[in-house]
């Protein structure tokens, strides 16, 4: 008897083998699709997905079309507002630029000619204290606003069988919007060489998040069985502070923020954090992490069938599946096909794996690939 979807990915979640691997595409802003890949992969297959709207203007992540969804055998459906919904983002001409600020005040700016996406170029405070105590702190979304998903994910909750997958976050992870809120270099300054201003900014940033997941899951939080959460503290080498800096300045707060979570849901925790994150995974675990996404499994030290082995009974691997800098854009779809196959072989057994890309899929991949990734799940998915 084949499971359902949620009964699928629950499976797979308590670390126990379901029918299938389960698969994801779309459940989260960090395993969809970009435009510029989605509208020629419908054009490919003939789906008629209707108008193609984007939800995320800084990562251009449109709605995707439930035909599509069905077709690749996808389990997750997204409860999740999206990043601009509250902020009426306008979208200003900046000469040679597209330009936007993000509710944090921050500047983005995406270039007209052969443009993707946003990049972050100016911020709003500056890196003091003084600076920090004039600083108007962005709100939540209103309670009002957050309610209106209540009724969404209700309805998906009793009328599908799909797994549930949200967020409440309103911006990056604590240190990734420590960051964007008065720049890369200067908040790792901080840490260094400041250390009440990067407490002051990261304290702020918790505080703000876990009312807002407060008022997320005070909705939606009996219907999702997976809560999103994205804080990038790697390169493709290693880390991108040194570990004393994570451990006594941002997992705290992380720690924190996950245990605000747990108190209002049951939905396991998903951390996204790109790069080589071997050595991050111990601290992640003992903070309440229960799953890991992307699963560069091109960045340093982050072999498959090594990170099954030593960390596969403590935390999911969600991602992994196909390699997205090189396989998928630049291969052949043999190649894709034997990639596939590998990351299956090296993360299924025993459970504890979802089928998703390492992040996003971007533009200028061949819907070819695409397709041979996700029907070559579909053909080697059961166990």
């Amino acid at each position: 008897m084949p499971m359902t979807s949620r009964e699928r990915v629950l499976a797979a979640l308590d670390h126990r083998e379901p029918d299938r691997i389960p698969v994801d595409l779309g459940g989260s802003i960090v395993t969809s699709i970009t435009k510029a890949a989605y509208v020629p992969l419908l054009e490919y297959l003939g789906i008629d997905g209707g108008e193609v709207r984007v939800y995320d203007e800084v990562q251009q992540l449109p709605f995707l079309a439930e035909p599509l969804l069905d077709r690749f055998g996808v389990d997750t459906r997204m409860v999740q507002l999206p990043p601009t919904h509250v902020a009426g983002v306008e979208i200003l001409d900046d000469g040679d630029y597209w330009a936007m600020y993000d509710r944090w005040g921050s500047k983005m700016r995406m270039p007209k000619d052969g443009g993707l996406y946003y990049d972050w170029v100016e911020y709003p405070i500056p890196a003091t204290l003084a600076g920090l105590a004039s600083y108007r702190w962005p709100e939540p979304d209103p309670l009002e606003v957050v309610a209106t998903l209540r009724e969404q994910a209700k309805w998906l909750f009793e009328n599908t069988d799909h797994a549930l997958v949200g967020s409440g976050v309103i911006g990056g992870g604590i240190f990734e919007q420590s960051c964007r809120t008065v720049g890369l270099e200067t908040f790792m300054e901080a840490m260094l060489l400041d250390r009440p201003v990067a407490e002051r900014l990261m304290d702020g940033i918790t505080d703000i998040y876990i009312e807002s997941v407060n008022r997320y899951l005070d909705q939606v939080g009996e219907y999702i069985q997976v809560f999103t959460f994205w804080d990038d503290v790697a390169t493709q080498g290693g880390w991108m502070i040194s570990p004393d800096l994570y451990t006594s300045l941002v997992k705290p707060r992380q720690a924190r923020l996950f245990e605000a979570i747990k108190k209002k849901t049951a939905a396991r925790i998903f951390y996204h954090g790109c790069g080589a994150v071997f050595d991050l995974i111990p601290h992640l675990i003992e903070i309440g992490v229960d799953i890991l996404n992307p699963v560069q499994v091109s960045a340093r030290g982050m072999d498959s069938k090594r990170l099954k082995a030593t960390y596969g009974r403590d935390i999911v691997f969600w991602g992994g599946g196909v390699d997205t800098q090189r396989v998928l854009p630049f291969g052949s779809e043999a190649e894709v096909r034997d990639e596939v196959r590998r990351r299956i072989d090296d993360f299924a057994p025993g459970g504890g794996y979802v089928f998703a890309t390492v992040h996003n899929i971007q533009a200028f991949v061949p819907p070819e690939n695409i397709v041979a990734a996700y029907d070559t799940v579909r053909d080697e998915a059961a166990y």
